[in-house]
């Protein structure tokens, strides 16, 4: 069996995976949903391995270009059963 497991956590609201919401993306609401996955992960076994956020590119008013976090990469190790 494969040891790692990786998970994806959009960052935009119309992405969401444990809720809906209409507004933007905050900083807490987005540490409450990574919060759940590590909370939830571990309680499978699993340990935490790293959080890679990931980024694109998009233009702010037609002329401005900006980067934006589209989401996180959360990758875990699977922890080793004692028999």
């Amino acid at each position: 069996m494969y040891p790692y497991k990786v998970e994806y956590i959009f960052a935009s609201s119309e992405k969401k995976k444990w809720y809906q919401s209409k507004g933007t993306v905050d900083a807490w609401t987005l540490a409450k949903e990574l919060e759940a996955l590590l909370v939830e992960s571990h309680s499978k076994g699993y340990e935490l391995v790293s959080i890679t956020p990931i980024l694109t590119h998009e233009m702010v008013h037609a002329s401005y270009p900006a980067t934006r976090t589209d989401g996180l990469i959360v990758t875990f190790r699977q922890l080793e059963q004692s028999e």
